[in-house]
């Protein structure tokens, strides 16, 4: 079964209702995303999903997959194709990532302002992650520290976030 992430509903529904568009980039399977996303009833007209697509056949036989195959070191040259990243243009951009080439995805985007959240998920990382974004979150917090920050971004009261 798929594990929920803890507190995306949140992270989503505030996204939504504040109109700031949420691109999910992975190189994981878009039907495992979308069968997530539904099953937590957090898929808004916000969010976009760049990522690997399932080929069927007639029979319904999953057959492969579509091109482009999306893997961490293909992510940058498929955003640079994609047209997401031209027809967005904000002037800040949070950016969640678990892996140091997810800050490369940035360089796609038309922004003023970068944040940057590293979900961090080895003691080995910790430091390099450390020295490239701005936030470091350490296991598996889910997206509670991330809800925090986007609810002072967006000027909901919330508890003091100490970064």
């Amino acid at each position: 079964s798929i594990v929920p992430v803890r507190s995306l509903n949140s992270f989503s529904t505030c996204s939504f209702s504040h109109n700031i568009p949420v691109l999910i980039f992975s190189g994981g399977i878009k039907d495992v995303i979308d069968a997530l996303l539904d099953r937590e009833g957090c898929y808004f007209d916000n969010i976009s999903i760049i990522s690997n697509r399932l080929k069927y056949d007639d029979q319904g036989t999953m057959i492969g997959t579509e091109e482009p195959f999306i893997t961490a070191s293909s992510k940058l040259e498929v955003a640079k194709e994609d047209e997401y990243f031209t027809r967005i243009i904000r002037d800040n951009v949070l950016l969640l990532g678990d892996m140091l080439s997810d800050l490369k995805m940035a360089s796609c985007a038309k922004y003023t302002d970068l944040l940057s959240v590293a979900f961090c998920n080895h003691d080995k990382d910790k430091e390099e992650f450390s020295e490239n974004f701005d936030m470091l979150l350490m296991g598996n917090p889910g997206f509670d520290r991330v809800n925090e920050l986007l609810r002072q971004i967006v000027g909901v009261k919330t508890a003091k976030l100490e970064l």
